[in-house]
């Protein structure tokens, strides 16, 4: 017959009763909504305890939703700047080759353009 381990039983239990990690934590930041039977404990305990749960949730998911979309309106913004200087870069080129000043010009340009792209790539790779 195989001995077991005392310390196995403290183990398991010290692993049940060990504080979340981060992921699990960020994985339980919305409280989800109580089973049946948990609800109904909960309405004799409280009533009122069901409609403020369901408020707090309904609150953070407006809050989720409006940083989402907070988030995209900032991206968009991000490509209508780079887009923006791209084309004002465009213009001036145009603009300097009109006015036969290219030579004066080209370092400019190309050193605009070199540092928009450099920007959007560090942005870019920031994220990731």
């Amino acid at each position: 017959m195989p001995e077991q381990d005392p310390a196995a039983p403290l183990a398991e239990t010290a692993a049940a009763t060990a504080p979340p990690t981060a992921a699990a934590w960020a994985a339980s930041a919305i409280p989800s909504f109580p089973h049946a039977d948990e609800a109904s404990k909960w309405k004799e305990i409280e009533p009122d305890h069901l409609a403020w749960r369901r408020a707090l949730v309904e609150r953070q998911l407006r809050q989720e939703r409006l940083d989402q979309w907070t988030g995209y309106g900032f991206r968009l913004l991000e490509y209508a700047i780079v887009v923006g200087f791209g084309v004002a870069f465009v213009w001036l080129g145009f603009y300097a080759v009109d006015h036969k000043a290219s030579g004066q010009a080209a370092p400019l340009i190309g050193g605009g353009m070199a540092g928009l792209v450099s920007a959007v790539l560090a942005v870019r790779n920031r994220r990731n």
